[in-house]
């Protein structure tokens, strides 16, 4: 399965925005629950290699992050959640209020997109907006 991930993250109001594109491979599963599930591997073979975890329901997104920063956090629309993210200088808190999510599904792709501003600790670090696509490969 091929995944494209686009991250648009803005930091400040009327400052250009940073833009982060990634191509990657992974695995799709869609569940009879109405689940989906998106696993795949970041800085594969590398230190820095992180294994992460999508799971997509109706009203939420869980996203799970395995590597130097690990975390668990539950995006969803309109509620403020907190989780904390693990790093190698220690633990910090990170606080998300989604602002949009939505999803679609046809044969062979999919997308999700959801946007949501984060803060760790006391500190406000912008709206982040993210879209996963994914498409069997041919």
């Amino acid at each position: 399965m091929k995944i494209h991930i686009r991250s648009v993250i803005q930091h400040e109001v009327g400052q250009e925005p940073e833009v982060i594109e990634q191509a990657l491979t992974g695995r799709f599963e869609a569940k009879e629950n109405g689940e989906w599930s998106l696993k795949y591997k970041e800085y594969e073979g590398t230190p820095e290699e992180v294994f992460t975890s999508v799971r997509s329901f109706e009203g939420q997104i869980t996203i799970s992050r395995q590597g130097p920063v690990s975390y668990r956090q539950t995006y969803c629309p309109g509620k403020k959640v907190e989780s904390i993210v693990h790093t190698p200088a220690g633990k910090t808190e990170m606080e998300v209020t989604t602002l949009s999510y939505q999803r679609r599904l046809e044969e062979a792709e999919g997308e999700i997109q959801f946007s949501f501003m984060l803060s760790m600790g006391s500190q406000d670090l912008g709206k982040y907006q993210l879209s996963l696509k994914w498409m069997e490969e041919k």
